[in-house]
């Protein structure tokens, strides 16, 4: 694996955007109409068939923390979620938000937690 990924994700290697959920822990902004979600900014077809574990995740810290508030950060350390450094075996699609990426091992395997705001000098 050659790129580091960051990304919020569950112990089973789940991110948070699902049905019924983000409204326990998303607030209310400004910007969420410049975080566009990858079926969207990609498209549904962006994943080819082949038996690769998919995820979405940023490129850079910066990236992560935007789509992330501190506060959103926390509510979901409280529901189980952590950033995790997780290694791609390759990147499908790329934006300045996020990207779209691929691997052999499921994403629970292999991923390195991490605190997404220490020491962080910016964000909100």
């Amino acid at each position: 694996m050659s790129l580091i990924v960051y990304r919020i994700q569950d112990s089973d290697g789940r991110g948070p955007f699902r049905p019924g959920f983000s409204h326990w822990w998303v607030e209310e902004r400004d910007d969420h109409k410049n975080l566009v979600p990858w079926f969207q900014e990609f498209g549904r077809h962006a994943i080819p068939p082949n038996n690769l574990h998919t995820g979405c995740g940023c490129r850079t810290l910066d990236q992560l923390r935007r789509w992330f508030t501190r506060i959103e950060y926390s509510r979901l350390l409280a529901y189980g979620f952590h950033a995790v450094e997780i290694g791609a075996d390759s990147v499908l699609h790329e934006s300045g938000i996020q990207l779209l990426f691929q691997r052999a091992k499921p994403l629970r395997i292999d991923v390195v937690p991490f605190d997404l705001y220490a020491n962080a000098e910016v964000g909100p």
